[in-house]
């Protein structure tokens, strides 16, 4: 017995500095050839990773591997970039939207988890308000439901799907509830008059319809009936 305890207290102390390494932060900053902060939408390829650097070109995530690839969105240009085991990148994007510099930063490693704290995205509840559109510059409401919540799947004629949602469906779609009307799509909504967004992954109270999830919307006129 005495031995069985001593190896999985040894077994313990290996794992623990493994587990420790895999959640360490991952901080970045995107600037253009200034040296000035950019907005993007960034995700990890082949993942549900993703978040967005703010007007500072901030951005954090956790749990990256060393053969991860993060994919930059920025304006029209859409950009691959692979870790190689960097805890830590500092991106210069050129005028012709190519990555012009990559490289490894003393100061942002030190700076922990503070950027990720501010800037990975939440995977449920409430994860959009007008503010936050605003803030990111989103032009539609598919885009910006990508961006903030991680555990969607949205395709191009707006309908979503919630990951983690067991249904009869298998994969049904999310409904899509919009002042309390139910609508067809994301793309039947202005992103400039949502007031908030909830994801709902328990239906229950909308009967068969909810079983995929909801997705709960309300504008800012109907806050103000």
């Amino acid at each position: 017995m005495k031995r069985i305890v001593i190896l999985k207290v040894l077994l313990f102390l290996f794992v623990l500095p493994i587990v420790a390494q895999n959640s360490a932060p991952f901080n970045g900053f995107i600037c253009d050839i200034d040296g000035v902060g950019v907005k993007c939408q960034i995700s990890v390829k082949g993942s549900d990773k993703r978040t967005v650097s703010g007007k500072d070109g901030r951005f954090g995530l956790t749990d990256i591997k060393a053969d991860d690839i993060l994919e930059i969105k920025y304006k029209k240009f859409r950009l691959q970039l692979p870790i190689k085991s960097r805890k830590s990148l500092k991106i210069t994007i050129t005028d012709s939207g190519e990555i012009g510099s990559a490289v490894e930063d003393a100061e942002l490693v030190a700076a922990g988890a503070e950027y990720v704290v501010r800037r990975e995205l939440p995977t449920k509840g409430g994860v959009l308000t007008a503010d936050m559109i605003a803030r990111e510059g989103f032009t539609n409401l598919a885009d910006a439901l990508r961006a903030k919540a991680v555990n969607l799947v949205i395709d191009s004629s707006g309908s979503v799907t919630i990951r983690g949602v067991n249904s009869i469906g298998n994969h049904a779609s999310a409904l899509i509830v919009c002042d309390g009307v139910e609508v067809s799509s994301l793309n039947a909504v202005n992103v400039n008059d949502v007031h908030s967004v909830e994801i709902q992954r328990d239906g229950t109270l909308y009967g068969f319809r909810g079983v995929g999830g909801v997705v709960v919307i309300k504008t800012k006129a109907g806050v103000k009936r």
